[in-house]
């Protein structure tokens, strides 16, 4: 008995440590900031690097733009690991030399040398048409003129029944001209008809589309009207005005504390560098502390130059309290589960 109660206790232990670690691994995760720091410059080519670390620098994970290249790494102590890499210069490159690249010597020889040869077989062949048409034709005469012949020394006592041939034969020319013209006469009447029935189909489809569009429409409007009626319910108002202010809350707590930077540009057209500097003096209580604009006129060519330096920390305790609020109030489970409703109609 004694020994089930000591491992017992020895799990219990072990289970009492796990737990323990678990939760102070999420209390430092909790309490200990996360620090961010943005920088990004133009000076004739874009850099921009983006850097999270955490813990006193033990876990830092970078993205840096920069010669046209893409680098994401993460490094966990003396770990480091390539999370991706991309080349956005290297396809444009191989799509210029591809356009770029000359024809060779030896494959223009060869391509003049086909071009000809297929002229000298043209002009060969169209000459051997030519003199058997001519051919042909001197054999048609020589036929007609021999038939001719041997019709005039046929002339005699087989005329009379030639006569009466020809005239049995007009007659049954006539009664076929006959049939042709009604036979023509049902092809037509016939096409009048399939022409009408596809005019009658065609209508058919139309009306058919027409019913279908007039149906979509009349869902579409049906799904606005349940998405507006929802958004102007009481509730969903209330909601909506509780989650901004706890929005505008996270987003304080993790706003920069720091940005400092300069940037200078300069354009040929004294118009549009009127209007930039309009618009950017409407901004100017906004990043007077932070930024210094410079803008050089009368410049003889365009100017953009400039650094910019943003550091921040993001606390996901404040985070968390801020945003777990939103879960258990009233207003926003209720929309949340009309919500959900709506979206299955």
């Amino acid at each position: 008995m004694g020994i089930v109660w000591l491992i017992l206790k020895i799990i219990g232990i072990t289970l009492l440590c796990i737990l323990g670690l678990i939760l102070f691994l999420v209390l430092v995760i909790l309490i200990t900031p996360f620090r961010y720091q943005v920088n990004a410059s133009y000076h004739d080519e874009p850099f921009a690097e983006v850097k999270f670390h955490f813990w006193l620098r033990a876990v830092v994970a970078r993205v840096t733009f920069k010669d046209k290249k893409l680098l994401g790494i993460l490094r966990i102590l003396f770990i480091k690991k390539k999370l991706m890499e991309k080349d956005f210069g290297k396809k444009t490159s191989e799509v210029v030399a591809d356009n770029a690249e000359p024809a060779l010597p030896d494959q223009s020889a060869q391509l003049l040398a086909d071009a000809e040869s297929f002229a000298e077989n043209a002009e060969a062949k169209a000459e051997s048409e030519a003199l058997t048409a001519e051919e042909g034709n001197e054999s048609i005469t020589v036929t007609a003129e021999n038939a001719e012949t041997s019709d005039a020394n046929e002339a005699g006592p087989e005329a009379d029944e030639k006569q009466s041939t020809s005239e049995e034969s007009t007659e049954e020319a006539k009664a076929e001209a006959e049939d042709a013209e009604t036979a023509e006469e049902a092809e037509i009447a016939v096409e009048e008809t399939e022409a009408a029935s596809g005019i009658g189909a065609k209508l058919e489809g139309l009306k058919a589309k027409g019913e279908q569009i007039c149906k979509t429409v009349t869902e579409k409007k049906e799904m606005v009207d349940r998405y507006v009626d929802f958004a102007t319910q009481e509730h969903t108002k209330r909601a909506a005005k509780y989650v901004g202010k706890k929005l505008v809350k996270i987003l304080k707590s993790i706003r920069p504390r720091k940005c400092k930077g300069y940037v200078k540009y300069g354009l040929r057209d004294p118009k549009t560098m009127g209007m930039i500097c309009g618009y950017s003096g409407m901004l100017y209580p906004v990043y007077y502390k932070a930024i210094d604009v410079q803008p050089v006129f009368g410049a003889d060519h365009t100017i953009i130059d400039g650094e910019i330096e943003i550091k921040g920390r993001i606390i996901l305790m404040a985070v968390v309290a801020r945003a777990v609020p939103i879960l258990f109030k009233k207003d926003c489970r209720r929309v949340w589960k009309d919500f959900k409703k709506l979206r299955k109609h």
